[in-house]
């Protein structure tokens, strides 16, 4: 590590500790096709898709990665894991390993893939600097997601983590690929490491970078709670979450941005852009190049934004003046919620623009990108809510960790 803000996180003795494990995966001999197995993880399921995901096979595992939020719900997600496992359609892998997942997926018409490894990290509160996140939790979230490890004692689903450094470009996988699924556009390869002098000298490399959640801050602060609640002491399995890392300068990962669709108050909103902004008509085309970032679609025009120089950000934390997300949640739209307005969320651009009629304004923000990411949380400081989307999640079912590891 460096010297100045990024060293004053570190206590002694912290740093990122990952290892492998034995995963939980589906024998297609007995469950059938992994491509009808899979599911996304269980925040971006809309009840329609979880009834799609359900048709495609009795054992998708979106029947244990969301079950009903009820207490027969959870007992019932871990009722099924346990007679998968014991019908043989769940098998344990017997080598310890860390999991290659090689990611195919599509940005418009251009295919990219991006890196992870699946591994056991070891948990740390953010105070220590080491698992850093980005972005703040919701209770209700975490109060689901700890019944259902309750129930299950497994991680259904990896955290998303990001890391510097060119440990994962060194991994080299076994030779042959362990399992593969075509699902929903998206191509999944898994392979994994299975030498022990290869997982720790991947183990090593990463001892002193930091761990950036990209996805999946609810999932980790419920397995820190999970492991105190439980008193697991230092080296228990509890003490560790399954977690898929990736570089952060991979050329896959994609972040989009999280634009904001105001409903009403269209005066408020008008008067906290004269207060801050100068406003100029634009062409949709030209949002790449706008400075901080933020452009209102509204009527079948097109508004540029900028701060003008003037503006007061002394109520923003310094990481924050930077980011076009923030200082349109705190210049532009504070004021808008307070009168009670309602915000809602949209990340496709196009379909931010197409709903911004009749008494909807749409602010199309710049998306954050990795090495922002990385500032802010080095800084000790999270974004907004509802700032970054990562594209795609990594599925739930492909690689599952249980707890007794």
């Amino acid at each position: 590590m460096g010297s100045g803000t990024a060293a004053r996180y570190r206590r002694i003795g912290d740093v990122a500790d990952v290892r492998g494990f034995r995963a939980l995966r589906y024998d297609e001999r007995v469950a059938g096709p992994l491509s009808s197995l899979i599911c996304p993880p269980y925040d971006v399921i809309s009840p329609e898709q979880r009834r799609a995901l359900e048709a495609r096979s009795p054992r998708n595992f979106v029947r244990v990665e969301l079950p009903p939020p009820d207490p027969a719900g959870y007992r019932g997600a871990g009722e099924l894991l346990r007679a998968w496992t014991a019908k043989g359609a769940l098998k344990r892998d017997m080598p310890t390993a860390v999991y290659i997942h090689d990611h195919t997926f599509a940005i418009g018409s251009t295919r990219v893939t991006r890196r992870g490894v699946f591994v056991a990290l070891r948990l740390h509160p953010a105070e220590d600097g080491v698992v850093l996140p980005h972005e703040h939790t919701f209770p209700k979230a975490k109060a689901d997601r700890l019944e259902l490890m309750r129930a299950t004692r497994s991680n259904t689903s990896p955290i998303f983590g990001l890391v510097g450094g060119d440990a994962i470009a060194k991994l080299t996988p076994d030779s042959h690929e362990i399992a593969k699924a075509d699902a929903d556009g998206q191509q999944h390869r898994l392979s994994w490491v299975t030498s022990p002098d290869a997982v720790a000298e991947f183990s090593a490399a990463l001892r002193e970078e930091r761990v950036y959640i990209a996805d999946g801050h609810h999932r980790f602060e419920t397995a820190l709670t999970y492991a105190n609640e439980q008193r697991a002491p230092a080296e228990s399995p509890l003490r560790f979450t399954l977690t898929s890392l990736t570089a952060l300068d991979d050329p896959g990962v994609r972040i989009f941005a999280t634009h904001r669709l105001v409903h009403g108050h269209r005066a408020v909103l008008d008067a906290a852009i004269a207060r801050s902004f100068d406003a100029s008509p634009m062409e949709r085309g030209a949002m790449a190049g706008v400075q901080p970032g933020i452009m209102l679609a509204r009527d079948g025009r097109f508004t540029r934004l900028e701060l003008r120089a003037d503006a007061d950000l002394s109520h923003l934390p310094a990481a924050w003046r930077g980011l076009p997300v923030a200082i349109a949640e705190e210049l532009l739209l504070k004021d808008a919620r307070d009168a009670g307005a309602v915000v809602t969320y949209e990340h496709e651009t196009d379909r931010a623009i197409a709903d911004a009629r009749a008494d909807i304004v749409a602010v199309l923000v710049r998306a954050v990108d990795p090495a922002t990411l990385r500032a802010v949380s080095d800084a000790g400081e999270r974004m907004p809510q509802k700032t970054t989307y990562f594209f795609p999640k990594v599925p739930a079912g492909l690689v599952i960790r249980p707890l007794d590891d």
